[in-house]
């Protein structure tokens, strides 16, 4: 296997998360992009009070306001369903870097960086690409991590007493992180095809398959 290169072994484990996680994620995104879009109550508040209007019906805006909330909510609610769902999942993430490869995701490629300055030139570069993919994988742990928490704090505000100055603080939280993690996704599908194209041709492969299993051709990080 070539040195530096993003293809290695993949337990059933891990392969078993990352499928599910997809899904999970592009479910969380897709209920953002309806309730921004098609489902927004600022969107569709107007048009209810519009059409009702037509129709010789008069009402205020809050209650156009209420309808509209009302429309959306049980697709908000299966938004957050999916975020208890990632919670779980990152929960199996965490136990498989335990339990199966005995290690923290990405860290070895963070204790390597110092090493990448006695690397000789012409590999320097090839090091340093490898070794900010891999810690891209420990920031994208950490959005996780950050997103589900805020996630839950904001769905249990009530419950653990959240001030209102808080509560505002953490949804601005909360869909900032939902921004990075849109970025990270494109950047990620971006760099899977490239490496797809290149040396790494096979990489989809192996999250289905699992790869080869030899541990002599697997790289550490």
């Amino acid at each position: 296997m070539l040195k530096y290169s993003f293809r290695k072994y993949t337990p059933l484990s891990l392969r078993l998360w990352h499928w599910p996680t997809v899904l999970v994620i592009f479910g969380i995104l897709g209920t953002v992009l309806l309730r921004k879009t098609f489902l927004s109550w600022h969107t569709n508040s107007v048009l209810i009070e519009e059409k009702l209007s037509a129709s010789g019906i008069v009402i205020t805006p809050e209650l156009a306001k209420d309808i509209a909330i009302s429309i959306r909510n049980p697709m908000w609610d299966w938004h957050i369903y999916l975020g208890f769902a990632l919670g779980a999942l990152f929960l199996g993430r965490i136990l498989i870097a335990l339990i199966v490869e005995k290690r923290c995701p990405g860290f070895q490629a963070l204790k390597n960086i110092l090493k990448i300055r006695n690397l000789p030139l012409q590999e320097k570069s090839e090091a340093l690409h490898y070794t900010v993919v891999k810690i891209g994988y420990l920031v994208f742990y950490f959005l996780i991590a950050l997103m589900v928490l805020t996630g839950l704090m904001l769905n249990f505000k009530a419950e653990i007493g959240l001030s209102k100055g808080l509560i505002g603080a953490t949804k601005e939280i909360h869909e900032l992180l939902m921004w990075f993690l849109i970025i990270f996704i494109g950047g990620h599908i971006l760099g899977v095809v490239i490496a797809e194209n290149r040396k790494d041709h096979g990489l989809v492969s192996d999250m289905i398959y699992g790869g080869d299993p030899d541990p002599h051709n697997n790289l550490p990080g």
